[in-house]
């Protein structure tokens, strides 16, 4: 989802590579960096943390899983492959759903087919949920972006991982689960062995927390903050799931294990809220 604003201007616009271009390549762009040498692969996922699928009681409930973007003129950001984000999220949003059949959640979706829908009505329908978890994907500068040769789509490399976004805005009731609901995502997909992304692109549209890693709250301007976040009458989150320009972070989250991985770690989170909240 999030596009630093000088790399607005890379184009992202033809058919999709099955690998990577030779180093040394240009693209005949002045303003672009040529492909290095070597493009390491992040660390993934973090070191001593085995990706696994968090044990953890059936529990009732309605979760409302969005894949982001897939609106009217609203398509996200374009991935190393030259793919929508709104496409792309919605694939691992249904692997995800799939993957929490036995978790005794009842697990809808936003975007069930290929249609857009628009945001006022992903509201509506977090009206008859408990939980919101919107799905995206952020491109990050990293350690310097280049356009792919080949397919002139943007890949960087140096800024992998997941970030959890909530939103401290309304009424204290609601302020306080959310972001519970924030922390417990957060926490429990570390201990599932994803990596938590530390904000470095973010300047001042997030906020970091010093107490829980890979937490960030929304500082964007008021009239720009993010509807299914400050907006829901349940707690809400957006999980930045990987680096859409970085071809190794992305590969991940193509993973039926690792969309049992994640949809195991909100589930788990869940229990988690479901544990504190007064009966």
């Amino acid at each position: 989802m999030f596009v630093p604003l000088a790399l607005l201007a890379l184009g992202c616009t033809s058919p999709p590579a099955q690998e990577l271009a030779p180093s040394g390549a240009t693209t005949g762009n002045a303003a672009v960096n040529a492909a290095p040498a070597a493009v390491a692969p992040p660390v993934w996922p973090a070191p001593g943390s085995p990706l696994r699928v968090l044990p953890a009681p059936p529990v009732v409930g309605t979760l409302l899983l969005d894949a982001g973007h897939g609106a009217a003129g609203n398509s996200g950001n374009t991935n190393w492959r030259c793919e929508a984000e709104g496409d792309a999220m919605r694939r691992i949003t249904d692997g995800v759903a799939d993957a929490m059949g036995n978790t005794g959640l009842a697990v809808r979706r936003t975007r069930p087919d290929g249609a857009h829908v628009a945001y006022p009505d992903r509201l509506a329908a977090s009206r008859g949920a408990d939980w919101l978890v919107s799905l995206h994907s952020d491109s990050r500068a990293g350690s310097g972006p280049y356009v792919h040769p080949t397919t002139g789509c943007t890949v960087a490399a140096d800024a992998a991982g997941f970030s959890v976004l909530w939103s401290d805005e309304g009424a204290a009731p609601l302020v306080a689960r959310r972001r519970a609901f924030a922390y417990a995502v957060a926490r429990r997909m570390i201990e599932a062995g994803f990596l938590p992304y530390p904000g470095l692109d973010y300047g001042g549209l997030y906020e970091g927390d010093v107490l829980a890693p890979g937490v960030f709250v929304d500082r964007h301007a008021p009239a720009k903050r993010i509807m299914l976040l400050r907006r829901p009458p349940v707690p809400s989150v957006i999980v930045e799931t990987h680096q859409a320009w970085d071809p190794a972070d992305a590969a991940h989250w193509e993973e039926p294990a690792t969309w049992a991985a994640f949809g195991a770690a909100v589930h788990a989170a869940i229990t988690d809220v479901v544990a504190l909240t007064p009966k």
